[in-house]
């Protein structure tokens, strides 16, 4: 009983400190990182540096602009930033925050995309603390009409009537009870047109939904299983290069498992899928004679 009040009084400090961020108007836009346990300040740091690196390189008139930002913050007592940690309140989830007033040309989704690219398309690696690193669009109140606001921008903007478009809702919620998953869904079926149909396996953009207490952010997110969930730390090779290699090792070992000697029963042993994919759906086939690991 006694742990039961105190899992209640957690949850409720939680969805208190999200209202009380979400207490004013305001519409942010940034990136959403996961990072392990423990190593959210080594992650902030590194976000900050990847990030001035990239917009150095894509936006140099705000790279230049924020340089003479820097030499005037010496000098003032107010202190003008192009990045900025916002408190989630969640362990290993960290949001940062662009300042779009003074940096408007910077776009979130631009830079995932190049960064994303040079992670998995050339090889670099770019992050050691930083897990995944989700670019979001619009933050917002946790509320059903602000929500279904921000996604007509955001379905405007992507799905367009020349050709369908599959697409996939990921969604992620914590510390309220306020908002489910159906809901979110019901606005979207409302919002895409019926041209454009829900695919998990291969779609064209994922409709990212992740809500923290009061707090909810939202982006549409494009070759998400290829760039495996946005993943800045799992790269080094497209995703399509490595599964053969792990589905070959799977099939030796199944094969060495097969007590049998007849030929058909080692070969449904093989056809059995990988149940170490994280892109393949965990459905078995039963086999007599096979022993699974």
């Amino acid at each position: 009983m006694q742990q039961q009040k105190n899992k209640k009084k957690k949850f409720q400090k939680h969805q208190r400190s999200g209202q009380q961020n979400a207490s004013s108007d305001f519409l942010y836009n940034g990136f959403l990182l996961t990072c392990d346990k423990n190593r959210e300040r080594e992650a902030v740091k590194e976000a900050y540096q990847i990030i001035e690196q990239y917009v150095e390189q894509i936006y140099p008139q705000e790279s230049l602009k924020y340089e003479q930002l820097l030499e005037q913050n010496t000098n003032n007592k107010s202190i003008v930033k192009m990045l900025y940690n916002f408190d989630t309140k969640v362990k290993c989830v960290i949001f940062i925050r662009i300042n779009s007033q003074e940096f408007p040309t910077i776009d979130v989704d631009e830079l995932s995309r190049i960064i994303l690219s040079d992670v998995y398309e050339k090889s670099q690696q770019v992050a050691r603390y930083i897990y995944r690193m989700i670019p979001i669009q619009y933050v917002f109140r946790a509320t059903l009409d602000e929500f279904k606001k921000h996604a007509q921008l955001l379905v405007n903007k992507h799905f367009q009537l020349d050709r369908p478009h599959p697409w996939f809702l990921i969604f992620k919620i914590r510390y309220t009870d306020k908002i489910n998953k159906q809901q979110v869904l019901s606005i979207l079926q409302e919002l895409i047109e019926p041209l454009h149909y829900q695919d998990w396996q291969e779609p064209d953009f994922v409709f990212f939904v992740e809500v923290n207490g009061a707090i909810m952010y939202i982006n549409i997110l494009p070759k998400y299983h290829e760039y495996r969930e946005y993943s800045i730390r799992k790269g080094g090779q497209p995703v399509l290069d490595t599964l053969p290699e792990r589905k070959n090792n799977f099939t030796d070992k199944l094969v060495k498992k097969v007590k049998g000697s007849n030929e058909q029963e080692v070969q449904n042993a093989i056809n059995i899928q990988d149940p170490n994919s994280d892109f393949q759906k965990k459905e078995f086939f039963v086999e007599q004679d096979v022993d699974l690991l």
